[in-house]
């Protein structure tokens, strides 16, 4: 379930890979880890775990890092 832009409201304490990707999909081309816990409504480190393994599993990768924020995209296979 995803949390509507703009809302803030904790959906659940945990989320799985598929929600982060799914998350990831509707932010648009880049976006940050914190841009995808914000849509899921959890805190970044609740989401780690699922965001490890989309990583790990090739389908999240870094563009680009501005400063301190390192921005992503879906992996194009």
């Amino acid at each position: 379930m995803l949390v509507p832009r703009g809302s803030i409201t904790p959906v659940a304490e945990t989320s799985t890979r598929d929600q982060v990707l799914e998350a990831a999909r509707s932010l648009g081309p880049e976006f940050t880890r914190e841009d995808v816990a914000k849509r899921l409504g959890v805190e970044v480190s609740v989401m780690r775990p699922s965001w490890k393994a989309a990583k790990e599993s090739g389908e999240l990768e870094q563009v680009r890092k501005d400063d301190s924020q390192r921005y992503f995209a879906l992996a194009t296979h």
